[in-house]
């Protein structure tokens, strides 16, 4: 875990023996609206390469009862 952390992942959530860890920002689609409309819509392509580009990824760590950690991959 400590290895992921290290290369920019975050804690989202812990729960006992299992920990989500989450890497990358949801894009802020209120902001980037206000942007296209007030530069006359010029902001849209980077709006639209920002949403295409930008991903958000999860990962969940478990550990099992012989303490090995089990990782599975989340939406």
């Amino acid at each position: 875990m400590s290895r992921r952390i290290a290369s920019g992942w975050r804690v989202e959530s812990r729960f006992g023996s299992q920990v989500v860890l989450v890497r990358g920002q949801p894009v802020n689609h209120v902001l980037h609206a206000f942007l296209t409309v007030f530069s006359c819509l010029a902001w849209g392509i980077v709006w639209a390469v920002v949403a295409l580009v930008n991903r958000v990824e999860r990962v969940a760590l478990t550990v099992d009862a012989q303490g090995r950690v089990v990782t599975v991959s989340a939406p």
